[in-house]
């Protein structure tokens, strides 16, 4: 599949999964691979679901090993032992990338915006309010159906971003800290501005947010702060992360 010459190679890897809103997914292998799932092997509750999973890694081994056998590189093979140590190190590391300020902003964020989005009464019954003022003839229909998509609009996008901006940061820091080699520096550069990508979109949409509903300013400006830290901090920890060209995306 990967083969494919209609694929771009790698444009998945620094993507915001947001297949639905993406103009590429005619030429993404991973978008391909997910259409050809049934619907038990989408469902994390079903036994197809960890099959599936179990098969991926298991062919993700073997071409691992192929490439390995290419380039002259011998596998350890991964005892229990080490194994184990290899486990309690990702948990170390984890537990350190949890104390960075970027993660703990990204964290604060995620929080804070979701109980706006499912506590907010005024979000909740805006809907409600509008129908009765078009009910009553203070609004017109069509100016009101447009309001009322627009704000679907904004609130999807702060909605799919919510937990991304702290996934993609996690990702990235851990290549940036351990390694010189040039190709991990990469895989966290393209991660992180992901991570600033969605901390744009959520900023802009919030703030659209705030201007068709004025009166959700108090909940909103505190999140728009955050975004703001994450935004900076992000740029001082990663910052090339900005010029990353993501292959098919940015081209």
């Amino acid at each position: 599949m990967a083969a494919n010459p209609k694929h771009i190679e790698g444009i998945y890897n620094y993507c915001d999964r947001w297949c639905e809103r993406c103009s590429f997914t005619s030429r993404c292998a991973v978008y391909k691979s997910e259409q050809d799932l049934s619907t038990e092997e989408t469902d994390i509750n079903n036994k197809a679901f960890w099959d599936k999973i179990a098969s991926s890694f298991a062919d993700a081994k073997t071409l691992m090993k192929k490439a390995a056998g290419e380039r002259g590189i011998t596998l350890p093979n991964a005892d229990d032992e080490a194994m184990n140590l290899y486990m309690v190190n990702i948990k170390k590391k984890r537990q350190e990338m949890e104390l960075h300020p970027l993660i703990k902003y990204s964290k604060q964020y995620m929080i804070e915006a979701s109980e706006v989005l499912q506590n907010n009464e005024v979000l909740k019954n805006r809907g409600d309010a509008l129908i009765q003022l078009v009910t009553l003839g203070i609004k017109d229909l069509h100016e009101t159906k447009n309001e009322v998509i627009e704000l679907i609009e904004y609130l999807e996008i702060v909605q799919w971003y919510l937990f991304q901006i702290r996934v993609k940061f996690m990702r990235a820091l851990p290549a940036f800290d351990d390694t010189d080699d040039d190709a991990f520096k990469t895989e966290s550069n393209g991660s992180a501005k992901v991570g600033l990508i969605a901390a744009d979109r959520c900023i802009a949409a919030w703030q659209h947010i705030m201007q068709l509903l004025p009166e959700t300013q108090d909940d909103i400006i505190p999140l728009l702060a955050s975004l703001q830290k994450i935004q900076m901090l992000g740029e001082h920890t990663f910052p090339y992360a900005r010029a990353f060209v993501r292959v098919g995306l940015d081209e």
